[in-house]
């Protein structure tokens, strides 16, 4: 699990060692996956997803909660499957594919699952040969998580290596974990990238020829990541191979629950994508470059985190809607109602609500419409999602970019105060509010040479604040400048 799970800051989730004989003992769920999501069960958290397509067929591998098939008693994290005829609809699953051995390693959880396709021979000793190999987090306490393998011949019967294959490096602490797994003669030479918390959150690279033995190459660059986000959590890694770029998501940090009516969200409130040339990926001598922002002011979801790109069969993302991108993310279904309490909107976040919803990176989209919006008692201003039952709309003010680009490097949050106050604000704490997310990006001073409108933000007696093109405010008195968006 992620450091920010349902266990605790320090659990993970992990998978049982055993080959399963899944006939009779693969525990079944036949509940409806919740409206808005692509994958998981009403009821049950569903997170962690990783997803490859092979022809019209997406097969989905992600932690949940379950009973394990081999001790019953034992209800924890486990590793689920269900495939998608993206064509013909039909769905396989959803059931429990992997959980924990009792007396093993990864007794207590397993979890994060991340599949990559290959040739293995005889990983086990077995003279069996696997198409699948699993990377896994487990451990047998709340913390020391360790990351172990799995093989299948058809992603759904998995055999356990009996140790891990990354060590934890703490016994008190997070350990490693969230792997994400690149196969590079689609064979068994795999490239296996993962987090370690040693001495603080770190990414590693590792390579192997078996799948198993790994050497670790160094660590990631953190050049050109969000300064804003002083320890980001790792998500998924993909690569380009036409261009040569490493794609990789990161975790925003949670939202405090002082702005959440005291309620401990499990899940981030939203990450960031972001690509790099391989032959920068230790040197960071060409930086991280974000992509795209998927927060809760872009879908209106309370918790928008871990996402899996859509990969091939051995990592690559040339696949599916191509050169846009697929992120199956995991989140907290439904939206909250627009007009829910601090402490409502963080119960909305509950693990139990989590599943797996779909958005999409596209390469052409490089700005956002600043939208203003109203009803009855309150205006919303957002690049992202509204409720158009409860809202109307009130004009556009302008356009920002998707990404800090072109000299326009000033954010622009969204943020809420109580139940109805939202707000934009420079300050990405919100004045101590909740935020929602970002906007996008401006000019904090007016460019030369380029063509702008200047936003202000407002107040109205009946209404609240709002943001206005007008610095007297539309008749309701003088603005204060916040900064410059495109026309």
């Amino acid at each position: 699990m992620s450091r920010s799970g349902v266990f605790g800051p320090l659990a993970v989730i992990f998978l049982a060692l055993a080959t399963f004989n899944l006939a009779g003992c693969v525990a079944s769920y036949n509940l409806q996956t919740p409206e808005g999501g692509i994958v998981g069960r009403g009821g049950y958290w569903n997170y962690s997803p990783s997803v490859i397509q092979t022809g019209d067929v997406q097969q989905f591998w992600w932690c949940g909660a379950g009973k394990n098939p081999s001790n019953p008693s034992q209800i924890s994290d486990s590793i689920l499957y269900e495939s998608i005829n993206t064509v013909t609809h039909v769905i396989n699953g959803p059931f429990i594919v992997l959980a924990e051995t009792k007396g093993a390693w990864d007794e207590r959880y397993t979890c994060n699952p991340r599949v990559i396709g290959g040739t293995f021979v005889n990983p086990l000793g077995n003279g069996e040969t696997y198409s699948y190999e699993m990377f896994y987090v487990g451990t047998a306490t709340e913390a020391n998580n360790s990351i172990g393998a799995a093989f299948s011949k058809d992603g759904i019967k998995w055999a356990k290596y009996p140790d891990p294959v990354i060590l934890s490096t703490s016994v008190v602490n997070y350990g490693v974990g969230q792997p994400a797994a690149y196969n590079t003669d689609r064979k068994s030479a795999i490239t296996l990238f993962y987090e370690d918390s040693e001495p603080r959150n770190r990414f590693v690279e590792a390579t192997s020829r078996d799948g198993i033995h790994f050497t670790v190459q160094g660590t990631i660059t953190a050049q050109g990541l969000d300064p804003t986000n002083e320890d980001p959590n790792w998500a998924d890694m993909g690569f380009d191979p036409s261009t040569k770029y490493w794609y990789a998501a990161f975790n925003l940090p949670a939202r405090s629950p002082s702005t959440t009516g005291n309620v401990i969200e499990r899940g981030d409130y939203g990450f960031q994508l972001y690509r790099i040339p391989d032959s920068s990926l230790l040197s960071g001598t060409t930086p991280w470059q974000m992509l795209k922002t998927v927060d809760t002011n872009l879908t209106g979801y309370e918790s928008n985190f871990l996402p899996s790109l859509l990969h091939d069969t051995y990592g690559n993302i040339n696949i599916g809607s191509y050169p846009k991108l697929e992120l199956f993310v995991s989140t907290a279904l439904p939206q909250p109602a627009w007009n829910a309490s601090p402490k409502s909107a963080g119960e909305a976040g509950d693990v139990v609500k989590w599943a797996i919803a779909v958005n999409s990176y596209d390469p052409a989209e490089t700005t956002l419409a600043l939208k203003r919006y109203l009803n009855s008692q309150t205006y919303e201003t957002t690049t992202g999602w509204i409720n158009t039952a409860k809202f109307f709309p009130d004009g556009t003010l302008g356009r920002l970019y998707t990404t800090p680009q072109n000299g326009a490097n000033q954010p622009f949050y969204g943020c809420k105060e109580g139940s109805t106050g939202y707000f934009v604000s420079l300050d990405m704490a919100c004045r101590g509010q909740r935020i929602l997310g970002v906007n996008g990006y401006g000019y904090a001073q007016q460019p030369t040479g380029v063509a702008t409108v200047a936003l202000y933000s407002c107040t109205s007696a009946s209404r609240g604040q709002f943001l206005s093109k007008d610095p007297a405010c539309e008749a309701k008195g003088a603005g204060t400048l916040l900064g410059y968006a495109l026309p």
